[in-house]
């Protein structure tokens, strides 16, 4: 299983970019998003990603100095994003050796072809690499309950519209659910199933209130919620009002 970073500004194209990540199916299982080059470098503290995937014009600081920091920490895998067919960037991602230039829209016959030439190359690297069991399970030991606690919150963040479960997370970590669990509710006060109710409401009272055309079941499935019943139900025990009463009343702030 390997490791990746998405990082883009942009939500909408972030979000676009990841499903199709996700829908090709490829050795990259541990995926993480961020929203700039700082945020990116933070993360990589506790999640060394494999295969980087930067845009490159970000707020805080661009995909250009995040790839220069990124090798710094052994990052050798980078595909470069961009909405501009500027020779300058080009020119300066031959430099930092990029393996690939994309221009978005991004299509996703060309993401999925990439991710698989890449996946192979990492696979096929990490086997000529290989060391002894006891080494390789160092760096997991290695880590603080802290870090996993980070990392789990991460790829709930990421994957919170999907059908999540704490065994799913605890695998995507490789530890064990009772304990992850344990670590959870240590760090916040809360099991797995509320943590996750509570991210996926806030999430639905933004689209809410920021995207008014989306139907209420359309928003229960954008969160995670296939059964708008069920949604519905949960919103009202949160938060004492109905979807539909929430965002007539926070419709004078737009």
């Amino acid at each position: 299983m390997l490791k990746l970073m998405l990082v883009d500004d942009e939500p909408i194209i972030r979000d676009g970019i990841l499903d199709m990540i996700e829908q090709e199916k490829s050795a990259f299982t541990h995926i993480v998003t961020a929203s700039d080059g700082k945020e990116a470098l933070e993360k990589m503290e506790y999640f060394l990603p494999d295969l980087l995937i930067t845009d490159i014009e970000m707020p805080e600081m661009d995909g250009l100095e995040l790839i220069v920091e990124a090798r710094k920490k052994q990052v050798t895998h980078v595909i470069i994003l961009s909405g501009y067919d500027v020779f300058e960037y080009a020119q300066q991602a031959v430099r930092l050796h990029v393996v690939d230039y994309l221009l978005k829209p991004v299509h996703q016959a060309e993401l999925g072809r990439l991710l698989k030439s890449m996946a192979v190359e990492l696979l096929e690297h990490k086997r000529g690499d290989e060391r002894p069991s006891s080494d390789r399970s160092h760096g997991d030991k290695g880590r603080t309950a802290n870090d996993h606690i980070r990392l789990l919150q991460d790829y709930v963040e990421t994957n919170y519209a999907q059908d999540l479960s704490l065994p799913v997370a605890a695998e995507f970590l490789g530890l064990h659910p009772s304990y992850m669990g344990q670590l959870l509710k240590k760090e916040t006060g809360l099991t797995f199933v509320q943590y996750l109710t509570q991210l996926r409401i806030t999430k639905a009272k933004e689209l809410l209130v920021q995207v008014r055309q989306l139907s209420l079941s359309t928003v229960a499935k954008c969160v995670g919620y296939e059964n708008s019943r069920h949604f519905y139900k949960v919103f009202k025990q949160q938060l004492g009002i109905t979807p539909g009463e929430y965002r007539d009343r926070h419709g004078s702030r737009q």
